[in-house]
């Protein structure tokens, strides 16, 4: 294309004194009919059997079809994180056994930080099952865990007080395969507090409730034993 010509000479300038890329390089061509597509160029110097240089050989591939797909899943991808930042709930992901995480939400990152101490924490606190760091030769690392899809949550939700954000949590657990194939756990963290707070609330206007009913009734005995006994 014209409006990539003077870029596209200066690359090929590099790649004809020596600067050459192993992996090539991308570039837009144009046909004869004048539709554009993308392509990866990879230039090589040609040696005949006494080193000397005799010529270049180069090669050109369409690459305009991953591209496409490479930059939906790019776009997906963007989505999807765009949706777990917004959630008003701290979402992590682990490998069992190990320390490294995998990934962790805006919430999860304002709560705990950048590691795994605040999803270990979640997940122990709650009672849900992790595999140890380190096992012995003949044990499975994995023994344990219970015989179900991997998508199906293996702990239930656990109601938890977390001191160091003063709050109180809900918890909920799930097995999944990562990207790599590893096995991983997400935690999902929501913030309960409000409602614990409501239902203490709620719990100690109750007993006060009870308590007033309570004297209520022993005043009306009172009054009906006093009556009782000024009876001739």
């Amino acid at each position: 294309p014209e409006q990539d010509q003077e870029q596209l000479m200066k690359r090929l300038e590099d790649e004809l004194a020596g600067l050459q890329s192993p992996g090539g390089f991308q570039v837009r061509v144009k046909r004869k009919d004048g539709t554009l597509f993308d392509a990866r160029m990879y230039v090589s110097p040609l040696i005949d059997a006494s080193g000397g240089h005799t010529g270049w050989m180069t090669s050109m591939t369409d690459i305009t079809e991953p591209n496409r797909i490479r930059e939906q899943l790019a776009s997906s991808h963007v989505r999807f994180t765009i949706v777990l930042e917004a959630l008003d709930a701290s979402v992590s992901v682990a490998p069992l056994g190990s320390k490294e995480l995998l990934f962790a939400n805006k919430l999860y990152r304002q709560w705990f930080g950048q590691d795994t101490v605040g999803h270990l924490q979640l997940v122990e606190q709650a009672g849900a099952h992790t595999a140890p760091e380190k096992e012995e030769e003949d044990v499975d690392a994995l023994a344990g865990l219970q015989i179900e899809p991997l998508t199906t949550s293996l702990s239930e939700n656990a109601e938890i007080y977390v001191p160091s954000l003063d709050k109180w949590l809900e918890v909920r657990s799930r097995y999944l395969n990562w990207a790599d194939g590893r096995l991983a756990q997400m935690v999902i963290a929501t913030d309960i507090t409000p409602r614990r707070q409501a239902e203490e609330l709620a719990a100690q206007q109750a007993e006060r409730a009870q308590t007033a009913s309570r004297l209520i009734t022993m005043g009306e005995m009172a009054s009906s034993v006093a009556h009782e006994l000024n009876q001739p």
